[in-house]
C-alpha cells in the first residue's frame, strides 16, 4: 500500500509543525497549528512524567 496525496499532505504538515517548534510566531495552516499544539502538549506531558519519576 503506497502513499497518496493525502498522506503526503499530512506528513508535510507534521514536518512543518515540528520545524516551527522553536519559532516565536510561525505562520502555519490550521492543520499545522493542530500538530504543533499536540507536539507541545506531548512534550510537556513527557517532561512532567520525567520530573515525577
Amino acid at each position: 500500500m503506497g502513499f497518496d496525496k493525502g498522506d503526503k499532505f499530512i506528513d508535510d504538515a507534521k514536518q512543518r509543525a515540528h520545524d516551527a517548534i522553536g519559532e516565536s510566531n510561525p505562520k502555519l495552516t490550521s492543520l499545522e497549528k493542530g500538530f504543533l499544539h499536540a507536539m507541545k502538549r506531548r512534550e510537556a506531558r513527557e517532561k512532567h512524567a520525567r520530573k515525577g519519576s
